[in-house]
C-alpha cells in the first residue's frame, strides 16, 4: 500500500464514525424560516449550521442567528436579520449611495459590491467604524423586498472579523427567496 493510500485510509477511518454520526442525527446546516408579517411568509429562507438558532429580543425588531449559548445582540457569533426602508430595486444606485455616503460618515465601506445571492441581485458590504477597542467591522448583505430592503449583518471588533467571517459569508450566501406559493 503506498503511503498516500495508507494516510487517506488512516484519514477516511478516523472521520466516518463523525461524518455518521451527523448524518444519522441531521447535525449538518438545516434551511429555516424568517417570521414574516401576520398571514403573510416571509420572502425568503437561509441555512444555518448545526446548533443554531433563531432568537428574538422584546423591544429590539428583528431576529438573531446563532449558536445556542450566544447572547444577543452584542455576541459578535451572531447574524443579524433586520427590515431596511432603504429600497433595493436598484442595487447598482444603492451601491453607489454607500460609495457616496462613505466620504461623509464616521464609517468606511472599503467593500461594496452587487452580489447575486440564489438568483437575487443585492448589495454586499464591509462597514468599518470605530478606532483602537472599539474598532468594528459589519458584513453586510443587502437584498430587496417589497417597500424596502432585509439587512443580513454579521459584526465583529475588528480584531475577531476575519476569523468569523468565513460563517458569516455561509450564512449570508445561503439565502434564498421563497419558492412562490410556499
Amino acid at each position: 500500500m503506498s503511503f498516500r493510500r495508507l494516510i487517506a485510509a488512516v484519514i477516511i477511518t478516523a472521520l466516518a464514525p463523525a461524518v455518521l454520526a451527523s448524518s444519522a442525527t441531521g447535525a449538518g446546516p438545516r434551511r429555516i424560516e424568517l417570521p414574516g408579517a401576520p398571514g403573510k411568509p416571509f420572502p425568503y429562507t437561509v441555512e444555518i449550521p448545526a446548533g443554531w438558532q433563531m432568537r428574538q429580543v422584546e423591544g429590539i425588531p428583528g431576529v438573531w442567528l446563532g449558536p445556542a449559548d450566544a447572547q444577543p445582540p452584542g455576541d459578535p457569533r451572531l447574524v443579524y436579520v433586520r427590515i431596511s426602508t432603504t429600497s433595493l430595486a436598484n442595487p447598482e444606485q444603492t451601491a453607489a449611495n454607500i460609495r457616496a455616503a462613505d466620504e461623509k460618515q464616521p464609517w468606511s465601506a472599503p467593500e461594496v459590491a452587487i452580489k447575486e445571492v440564489g438568483g437575487v441581485r443585492g448589495v454586499l458590504v464591509r462597514m468599518d467604524s470605530g478606532e483602537g477597542d472599539q474598532a468594528r467591522s459589519t458584513l453586510v448583505l443587502k437584498l430587496p423586498l417589497e417597500g424596502g430592503g432585509v439587512d443580513f449583518l454579521g459584526s465583529a471588533p475588528r480584531a475577531e472579523f476575519e476569523k468569523l467571517r468565513p460563517v458569516y459569508e455561509q450564512v449570508l450566501f445561503s439565502v434564498r427567496q421563497r419558492p412562490a406559493g410556499k
